[in-house]
């Protein structure tokens, strides 16, 4: 009976080792955090510029479908764009209508960013601002 008892500890030991395995590959290949759709980045514009800001998603496959611009904000606008929520980062391309663009790179989705725009022709610039 004592020998019964050792086997069944010890396939009971094997099978806890297995699934002890089996879940630390699960959480190994689980995928990278990503964006919470209520992440955002928002922008002020305080230069003397008409402003453009693009999106190009960074993602899983199809993201860029959701890739999409703003066009035309004037000056003393602000407005925002909304991560979705399989983002995992976003580079914007800022145009200062007539004059320049300059590319703008978030790979943090899980928090939001704020920028102002500043200057006038020809020298618009881009400001990371406290939200």
């Amino acid at each position: 009976m004592n020998a019964g008892l050792r086997k069944m500890k010890r396939s009971a030991a094997y099978g806890a080792a297995a699934l002890g395995v089996a879940l630390a590959g699960a959480v190994m290949t689980a995928p990278p955090a990503s964006a919470s759709s209520d992440n955002y980045i928002r922008f002020a514009n305080d230069s003397g510029y008409f402003i453009d800001t693009c999106y190009t998603w960074k993602g899983p496959d199809g993201i860029e479908s959701k890739n999409y611009c703003h066009h035309a904000k004037p000056v003393g606008t602000g407005w925002e764009a909304y991560f979705p929520a399989e983002a995992t980062g976003v580079t914007v391309t800022v145009n200062f209508t007539g004059s320049h663009s300059v590319p703008l790179y978030v790979d943090d989705a899980n928090t939001n960013h704020c920028f102002t725009f500043t200057g006038v022709w020809p020298n618009g610039h881009v400001l990371r601002v406290q939200c």
